[in-house]
């Protein structure tokens, strides 16, 4: 950090509208600056996909994004560019894509939160659909340096396929678009040691007989 300006570098887990548009690896740059008003650029390439043959999920990648508070409303606007992201409903090629996004937040209190945000994306599916939307409540949260804090927190999306790259969920999910809801809970069972268990209902926006997908997930966290 220099003043205001903060450079990081290299190979990093990048979270694109927390996760919901991308979650997981970057080769690359991010450049930000401010604090309460905040202007963030990133430059680089996305992770490769085992999926496809090995192949980055995006050759050349980059977002500038603008977001601000004021009291105890958040906001921020979002501009993503990936090169080769998606492949054209019903073919093999794969197209550019431009992925829009704007957010907002509101904690009523120290324990409730809630956030919401539109996304739009230039890639459609087969059913014309390019755009979604996702919404969160958090109720408190368990905190590794408590042991005994816990928290409760629900989710619906509702995303069309050019508004995900490589989503943050543990559920699973539908490339072609989905929507559906999360539910989960944290709880601190000793100091360092945070245990959490979510269920995910999905379902997806374009396949024939809109197949569904449920998972439960869970996991012990220990932190150092």
């Amino acid at each position: 950090k220099v003043g205001g300006l903060a450079v990081q570098a290299g190979r990093y887990n990048l979270k694109v509208s927390e996760g919901n548009v991308y979650d997981n690896r970057f080769d690359g740059v991010q450049v930000a600056y401010g604090k309460d008003v905040k202007l963030a650029a990133e430059y680089g390439k996305l992770a490769n996909d085992k999926k496809d043959g090995n192949k980055s999920l995006g050759e050349e990648y980059y977002t500038i994004s603008l977001a601000g508070k004021v009291g105890k409303l958040g906001a921020e606007a979002l501009y993503v560019d990936v090169n080769e992201d998606h492949y054209l409903a019903g073919t093999n090629k794969k197209v550019d894509n431009d992925i829009w996004a704007i957010a907002a937040n509101y904690a009523f209190d120290k324990n409730v939160a809630v956030k919401a945000a539109y996304l739009k994306g230039d890639v459609e599916n087969t059913k014309g659909e390019d755009d979604g939307w996702f919404a969160t409540v958090n109720y408190k949260g368990a905190k590794a340096a408590k042991a005994g804090s816990w928290g409760l927190n629900a989710n619906y999306y509702d995303q069309g396929m050019g508004t995900v790259m490589a989503h943050g969920m543990d559920g699973t999910y539908f490339d072609e678009g989905f929507k559906g809801y999360s539910v989960g809970a944290n709880y601190a069972l000793a100091k360092n040691i945070v245990a959490g268990v979510t269920y995910y209902d999905l379902e997806s926006k374009e396949a024939k007989g809109t197949p569904d997908a449920q998972t439960l997930w869970s996991q012990v966290v220990f932190s150092f």
